[in-house]
């Protein structure tokens, strides 16, 4: 998929002819900023450490645009695979990897670790959304407060540090769990509230303008 700034298309990361012209075009608009692959549409695991897709995401670290990395906690070992491949890619691990909140709130030894070894690399960036879906992804019944989601929160902030985290609104998938944008944005800022004003400010606007290289 494509991520702009206003709509979605999509570009073909492993016939890399097809995508030097989708590339061409696409960086005619000033709105693209970068390419997203949901890794879950993929049969195989480690579909985006495969020969062809590293070479594509080449392709559009060449042009400097970026990749949100759109996973599942399996996912995660290939995120620092990824970023040591193509460490001219700007890669932003989206919802935090959806770790299974609905089976337990206690941080995951495997996704702490592998979600801490993707931080030791410096153009690998995490954001913090996409968190409400996951307490009960199959009736969004599941009550929750910002303490369900502060200890994963925190192994985020620690790793990545807080000028590599920012926030997403999941919008609209959101609207699945009832909730609304006001209250996740509510809920993003009890989850930074401990840190101060000026890193509070970079993870809700300023890293994103960094990372996809926006326009203020």
């Amino acid at each position: 998929a494509v991520v702009s700034t206003q709509s979605t298309g999509g570009v073909n990361l492993v016939d890399h002819v097809l995508l030097e012209h989708q590339l061409d075009e696409l960086c005619q608009f000033d709105k693209f900023v970068g390419v997203r692959h949901i890794l879950d549409m993929e049969e195989e695991h480690d579909w985006v450490i495969g020969e062809a897709v590293v070479e594509g995401l080449k392709l559009v670290a060449a042009r400097g645009k970026t990749f949100d990395f759109l996973a599942r906690p399996h996912h995660l070992p290939h995120v620092a695979t990824l970023a040591r491949a193509v460490p001219d890619l700007r890669i932003v691990i989206d919802h935090i990897a959806k770790p299974l909140l609905s089976k337990s709130l206690t941080v995951c030894s495997d996704w702490k670790r592998d979600m801490l070894a993707a931080a030791s690399c410096p153009n690998v960036y995490c954001k913090i959304s996409g968190l409400v879906t996951e307490v009960d992804p199959e009736s969004h019944t599941t009550s929750w407060t910002p303490q369900t989601f502060q200890d994963h929160v925190n192994v985020v902030l620690k790793g990545f540090g807080v000028d590599r985290c920012m926030i997403g609104s999941d919008w609209p998938v959101l609207r699945l769990t009832g909730a609304d944008y006001k209250m996740v944005n509510e809920l993003h800022k009890s989850l930074i509230s401990e840190l101060t004003k000026e890193d509070q400010a970079k993870i809700t606007g300023g890293n994103a303008i960094k990372f996809y290289g926006l326009k203020k």
